[in-house]
Order: C-alpha cells, then structure tokens, then sequence
C-alpha cells in the first residue's frame, strides 16, 4: 500500500519529468494494446454522436483509447478499419455494419481471438457474437402505431435500406402496423433513403406529393423525422396540425426540435454504455456464454404527431 502523501510526490515527479507511458512496452508485457476500435456509417447523426461519448467515455474510464471509422455504409471503408485495427493488436471492435456486410469482413479480428460487439445492426450469420441492438421491429410498430390510434389512415414510412437487420426489421414492423389496421396496401408506401436530413427532406416531399397524400409519416430515424419535418413546412403545413411525424431513436434533439418529436426508443448513451460495459465485460472472461441484449423500444409522445400527450 503506498501512503497517500508518497502518492502524490510521485504524480508530482511525473508530471514536471513529462513522463508519458509507453503503452507499446506495456502492451508487450500484458498482451493488450489497450486500443479498441469503434465503428458507425454516420457519426455525425446525433443518434451515434450519443453513444460515441458514453462509449469513449465508459472505455477511457478503463484506460483504453477508442480509434474512430465512420464507414458511411461502405464496406470498403469498414474492411480497411478492421485490417488497421488487426495491424495494430487491437483488443476489440464495437461496429453498426455497413449494409450487405458478411462476417468475412471481419475474419482478420476474429483469427486472433478479438471480440467483437455489434451495436444497433449486426451480422446475423456470426450468431456467437456479443451484441446490444433495440427490438426494431416492435419500435417501428409502435411508431406507426401512435398514428394509426390518432384515427390516421394513410401512412408513409419515410427512410431506411436493405440490406440490414434494423432496415428489415423495421420495415416489417411497419407492414405489421398497417395490416393489424387493415391497411394492407402494395406497393407498400416506403420512401428509402440513408439517414441524412436532407434525403430524408426530399423523401417527406415525394411522399406528400403522392395522390393521396399521406396524413402521417413514420420516420426510420429521428435524423430523417427532422429532414421530414421542415419539408412538411416548406410545403406550407404544420407538423402535428396538419401532417402526423413519428421518428424512432428517441436522441436529446427530438425534445428541443419544435414541435417536440415523438420518438421511439431507448437512449442512444444508455445503449452506448451498455455495449462498452458488454465489451469490458468480454476482456474479462473471453469463454463467457454471449452476451446478447435486446432493449425494449419506449414511446416518447411529443406534439409532432398531433393529439393528446
């Protein structure tokens, strides 16, 4: 045990000495690098920026340093990120995968025995892995759900891609929603696009121009719920008055955005912290039984949709 005062006179040496740790000598003593990797296809989406902050911060706590990929949903960028972090004895990866993506893609982690936790999508043939994604499906049926109770009848749903588990999902929550109404409809009203604002402006624009016209869009994220929203404006409506807008994601921003957004899901740095906490718990004891958490989707009302709250 060293007394608190001994402590403090070395902290004190370090500091005016400029010593700096030299993490590659430790990394050859304990076997870790200390560096785990992180990687999204928007980070710049307030859904993602949340969760990075609980993940850096939960991961810095434990003294690792967090190397960043934004992949934009390209699997290129993805397999480079995951060579870069092989190259550098990386001791894992927290990843939302690009759309298409295979578990070939991240073969040069798994050959050394690294973890990896899926965050939101996953790879659903690499079924051992580790995960902490939300019930998709079940968010976007009571995302469409809140409409259909406020008497809506013609809906749209507004954003997402195939190719992944969360655009699958939540596509087939939305079929579910319509046909529990008795609104089966073909082609199904879905206007895809990436999760940006704007492309989610320009989807609201084609979906309100359609003959009929949707009373309410159901949005594949908050980030396209607000694109929709200024769209529904710039057409001289009123979101809550005149057109129903539910998005999913449940982020900071859809309490501030006027009018207030009515959401689904949990909170984006719960589900960050929980998946850095899931990884930490990995490094611990890597022959562990997986550990796969399914969050429960919540419905925030706000006056975006209309109706009481």
């Amino acid at each position: 045990m060293i007394a608190e005062e001994t402590r403090k006179l070395v902290q004190t040496a370090i500091a005016e000495s400029g010593y700096v740790p030299n993490v590659g000598a430790a990394a050859l003593r304990t076997g870790r690098s200390r560096i785990v990797g992180v990687s999204f296809h928007n980070i710049a989406h307030q859904f993602f920026a949340e969760m990075l902050i609980a993940i850096e911060e939960t991961l810095g706590g434990a003294g690792i340093a967090v190397f960043l990929n934004n992949h934009g949903e390209r699997p290129e960028s993805f397999a480079r990120f995951v060579a870069s972090l092989a190259a550098h004895g990386a001791d894992g990866l927290l990843v939302s995968p690009p759309p298409g993506a295979e578990v070939d893609l991240i073969a040069p982690l798994k050959r050394q025995g690294v973890p990896v936790i899926y965050v939101s999508r996953r790879i659903e043939a690499d079924e051992d892995a580790d995960w902490v994604i939300n019930a998709d499906r079940t968010a976007m049926l009571r995302a469409a759900g809140r409409l259909l109770d406020l008497g809506h009848r013609t809906l749209a749903l507004i954003g997402g891609q195939a190719g992944t588990t969360v655009g699958r999902d939540r596509l087939d929550g939305f079929s579910a929603a319509l046909s529990e109404a008795g609104l089966t409809t073909y082609p199904l009203p879905w206007y895809p696009c990436r999760p940006r604002l704007i492309e989610g402006a320009e989807q609201a624009r084609a979906a309100l121009s359609a003959d009929p016209a949707p009373t309410g869009l159901v949005c594949f994220n908050d980030l396209v719920a607000f694109g929709a929203m200024n769209a529904v404006r710039a057409m001289g409506l009123e979101p809550g008055r005149d057109i129903g807008v539910v998005g999913v994601g449940g982020t900071d921003e859809a309490a501030a955005y006027h009018p207030g957004l009515t959401t689904v899901l949990d909170s984006p740095a719960k589900i960050g912290r929980m998946a850095a906490e899931t990884l930490l718990a990995r490094l611990e004891t890597p022959d562990a039984e997986p550990r796969q958490i399914t969050l429960d989707p919540r419905l925030m009302v706000r006056e975006s949709c209309g109706g009481p709250i």
